[in-house]
C-alpha cells in the first residue's frame, strides 16, 4: 500500500500484489518421482500385470467408504461407465445440474441417452432438490447431482426421492475428493460414484478417472465394460459384455496412491486457508461466496468460487477481472457456461426433435455463468501471507477499476 492507497494495478504496469511463490499444481513430491521409477522397473506398466492400480483403487475406495473401486481412463468415461453399468441408454432421460463442466451432460449423450439441465440451489450451487423433483418425467431413469467445487450435494433428500421416484442415482464426485457430509463420504452415498483425475482435480495423474460402487453386481459388470467386456485373468478372449478399453496405466495408479496418502492433510490444510480467504474476501464487498451447508463435515474446496455482483468493482465486466486477477499473479478463470448453452448441446437436442424453449429455466445456473469465478485451489496451499495477498489483489481491481476500463 502507498499512502494508504493499493499500488497501481499490475495491468497497467504496477507490481503485481503476489510477490511469493504460488505454490505448483500439479504439487511436486519426490515420492512420486520414486514410486514412478519403482513401476518402471517392474516392466509391468499395464494395469492387467501390475499391481499400482489396483492397489489404489482398494485404498480410494476404503478412503471414501465405498466397497469397490474401478479405475479408468477419465472422469468422463467413469460417468459414462456408470450410466453403462446401470444400462441407460436411449429413450432415457438423466437429469443433471445446469450448472457442472460438460463433460456431466456429455457422458449421458454418450451412451445414447438425453440430459435434462435442472437448475441448482441458490446458495450451495448444487443441484436443486425441488427442482429436480419438477423436472422428474415418464423418461426420467436416472438423476446425477454435481459435488459442486467440492461441496456434497444434498444426497440424503436427493436418494430419498430417487428411490421414491424408482431412479438410479450417480454422484459427480469430480470436485469432491475426501469430502464428507453428514458424516457420509463422497461416494458412499449413491450405488455409484465418478471421480477424476484430471490435470485440475484435487488428485491428478494429469488425466484418469475412478468409479466407487457400492453394489457387487454393478462394480463387476463396470470393471468388464473398462477391460473389452474381458474378466480379469481371462486367457480365452471370454468377452463377456460390450465393452471398451477405459485401463488405467500403472504409472497413473502409482502417482494417485502417493497422493492419496496426501488427501487428509491436505484437505484440511485448503478448509483452514479457505477459512481465512473467505473471511478477507467477505469483507471487500460485491463477491458473493459459495454457500457451506451446516452439516456438511468437510468441504473438498475445488477452487474457490464466487458470484461477482453487478455493480462490484466499478462494474467491470467479469473477464475484466479475471484478467486484471491474473496480472497480481492469482490464478483465476471464468466459470462454465450452463450446460443448456454450450452450442453441442442446442444442436443434439434439435437432432432428437427437442425445442430447448421447452426445458425449465435455470435462473440461477444462468447467474453464476454470467457472473462467477473460481480461483485455482493451489493458493489454499499456500501461507497466509498468500491468503493477504489474494485479498490485496481484489482490493487494488476496486479502487483501480475505471483506470482498468479505459485499458479494455
Amino acid at each position: 500500500m502507498l499512502d494508504g492507497r493499493p499500488h497501481t494495478p499490475a495491468l497497467l504496469g504496477g507490481p503485481p500484489a503476489v510477490t511469493g511463490e504460488v505454490p505448483p499444481w500439479p504439487p511436486i513430491d519426490p515420492d512420486q518421482d520414486g514410486a514412478l521409477l519403482a513401476v518402471a522397473r517392474t516392466q509391468q506398466w499395464w494395469s492387467k500385470g501390475g499391481r499400482a492400480v489396483m492397489s489404489f483403487e482398494r485404498g480410494f475406495a476404503a478412503a471414501h467408504g465405498a466397497r469397490h473401486g474401478i479405475a479408468c481412463t477419465n472422469g468422463t468415461h467413469a460417468l459414462e461407465l456408470a450410466l453403462r453399468a446401470l444400462g441407460v441408454g436411449p429413450g432415457d432421460e438423466v437429469i443433471v445440474p445446469a450448472m457442472t463442466f460438460v463433460a456431466t451432460s456429455m457422458a449421458v449423450m454418450l451412451v445414447g441417452a438425453r440430459p435434462v439441465p435442472v437448475d441448482v440451489a441458490p446458495d450451495t450451487w448444487c443441484l436443486d432438490v425441488a427442482a429436480c423433483r419438477r423436472a422428474i418425467g415418464p423418461h426420467t431413469r436416472a438423476i446425477v447431482p454435481v459435488h459442486f467445487a467440492g461441496h456434497i450435494a444434498d444426497m440424503a433428500a436427493l436418494t430419498a426421492m430417487a428411490e421414491a421416484a424408482g431412479l438410479h442415482v450417480i454422484e459427480d464426485a469430480a470436485h469432491a475428493h475426501g469430502a464428507r457430509r453428514g458424516g457420509i463420504s463422497a461416494g458412499a452415498a449413491a450405488p455409484l460414484a465418478a471421480f477424476s483425475f484430471q490435470n485440475f482435480k484435487l488428485m491428478t495423474a494429469g488425466e484418469g478417472g475412478l468409479l466407487l460402487a457400492n453394489d457387487d453386481a454393478l462394480a463387476e459388470r463396470a470393471r468388464l465394460i473398462t477391460n473389452c467386456g474381458r474378466p480379469d485373468g481371462d486367457r480365452r478372449y471370454a468377452h463377456l459384455v460390450l465393452g471398451s478399453n477405459m485401463r488405467m496405466t500403472e504409472f497413473q495408479g502409482a502417482v494417485l496412491a502417493v497422493q492419496l496418502a496426501r488427501l487428509d492433510a491436505r484437505a484440511e490444510l485448503r478448509a483452514r486457508r479457505a477459512r481465512q480467504l473467505r473471511d478477507v474476501l467477505a469483507r471487500l464487498g460485491g463477491l458473493r461466496l459459495q454457500a457451506v451447508a451446516a452439516d456438511v463435515d468437510r468441504h473438498a474446496w475445488y477452487m474457490v468460487v464466487m458470484e461477482i455482483e453487478p455493480q462490484a468493482f466499478g462494474g467491470l465486466p467479469r473477464q475484466s477481472i479475471v484478467d486484471a486477477l491474473n496480472a497480481e499473479g492469482v490464478p483465476a478463470y471464468r466459470i462454465y457456461p450452463a450446460v443448456q448453452d454450450v452450442p453441442h448441446f442446442a444442436a443434439d437436442f434439435a437432432r432428437r426433435g427437442g425445442d430447448p424453449a421447452a426445458l425449465a429455466p435455470t435462473p440461477v445456473a444462468r447467474r453464476l455463468a454470467e457472473r462467477g469465478i473460481w480461483l485455482h485451489h493451489r493458493i489454499l496451499l499456500g501461507g497466509d501471507a498468500l491468503i493477504d495477498q489474494v485479498g490485496e489483489a481484489f482490493h487494488k481491481i476496486a479502487v483501480h477499476a475505471d483506470a482498468i476500463r479505459t485499458r479494455i
